[in-house]
């Protein structure tokens, strides 16, 4: 069986999404992910993945581990920096 098939038949749903926490000059970048079966969480995880900061006015990310998605993380961080008026 195949794990469409599955997910389907069971209504299974996983949300991927970033999130942002600035603490002294810091911010701290996390991935969360959440697992729902009918509509129910099942499962929900927080995960570190690094840090952003700025050094000579640039912005630099220092990933905590090896990631594969630091192209989705700068994208998201650019979407919400952009909507802050400083």
């Amino acid at each position: 069986m195949s794990d469409d098939f599955l997910k389907d038949l069971f209504e299974i749903r996983e949300d991927t999404t970033f999130e942002f926490k600035e603490i002294c000059g810091f911010t701290f970048a996390f991935m969360t992910k959440t697992t729902l079966i009918k509509d129910k969480i099942s499962a929900y995880e927080i995960i570190p993945i690094g840090i952003i900061y700025t050094e000579n006015d640039e912005y630099y990310f220092a990933p905590l581990d090896r990631v594969d998605y630091i192209d989705d993380v700068i994208e998201e961080y650019v979407k919400i920096a952009s909507k802050i008026k400083y």
